[in-house]
């Protein structure tokens, strides 16, 4: 009897033990790729983890929208690591007709002028309290995918996975293993 209640109490100690996220792969460490409205989003970025984090007194860490305009419907994602520092940001921006569930959307920016996009696109923005701003994006030749997985226009839900590759004069930003679940505002 007494060996039965050692063993249980292992058995119990060693399944509740959580796994510290030292001992996590970087996907392990990244958010859930549920569909539900969580309002969680994350990335690698460059194989390293990049989440929302950091205080909101300037803005959120985390956005989303889905709307329609005159000219269309327009969607963004902005995921912000703040930091005392600088703050980094992964934008994503679509301007389709309209999203549709389970279509994947080429992510490629056709720019008019500095920074004027008029397509799909992503970029990875790293911003300096000095206001210095470095920008990769997404051109011809530096594409991604964004995969709506779940678009529920009733309840305002989206989620999906997202990857580009961004550039900026010779260096390259590789963003992988994206996924999004947001309540978007429209």
């Amino acid at each position: 009897m007494k060996k039965t209640l050692l063993t249980l109490l292992l058995i119990t100690i060693l399944f509740s033990c959580k796994k510290d996220d030292d001992d996590q792969t970087p996907i392990e460490q990244l958010p859930a790729a549920t569909q539900v409205g969580a309002n969680t989003a994350g990335c690698l970025v460059n194989g390293q983890v990049f989440l929302p984090k950091g205080s909101s007194q300037f803005g959120p860490t985390l956005s989303c929208f889905y709307q329609q305009l005159e000219d269309g419907y327009h969607f963004g994602l902005a995921i912000t690591e703040k930091g005392s520092n600088e703050n980094r940001t992964v934008n994503i921006s679509l301007n389709p007709e309209e999203l549709l569930e389970g279509n994947t959307y080429s992510l490629t920016s056709i720019i008019i002028g500095e920074f004027n996009y008029i397509s799909n696109f992503a970029e990875f923005r790293i911003s300096s309290n000095t206001n210095a701003t470095i920008r990769y994006i997404t051109t011809d030749n530096y594409i991604g995918e964004l995969t709506v997985n779940r678009l529920d226009t009733q309840q305002r839900i989206i989620s999906g996975t997202f990857w580009f590759n961004a550039k900026r004069a010779e260096e390259i930003i590789e963003v992988r293993e994206g996924r999004f679940d947001m309540r978007y505002i429209n």
